[in-house]
């Protein structure tokens, strides 16, 4: 299975983002098949972990202002 890239933007603290719980989220796939559908956002029910090991795909993280944290969530 190919690893896909997502990113999102988290307007409190990281910190706050529950780990292994799942949560609705607003999500832009920065991976897609076909380059039309780069800046598609969607709604998906996702659940973070610290574990790079747990899942393949990456969640980058954009704070507010939209600075790009420098870990992916795995």
């Amino acid at each position: 299975m190919a690893k896909k890239e997502y990113d999102t933007y988290v307007l409190t603290d990281l910190a706050l983002v529950p780990e292994n719980k799942e949560t609705e989220m607003i999500l832009r796939e920065l991976t897609p098949a076909d380059r039309r559908y780069k800046y598609r956002s969607f709604f998906a029910s996702v659940m973070v972990s610290r574990s790079e090991k747990k899942y393949p795909d990456k969640l980058w993280v954009r704070l507010g202002r939209g600075q790009l944290q420098e870990k992916p969530c795995p």
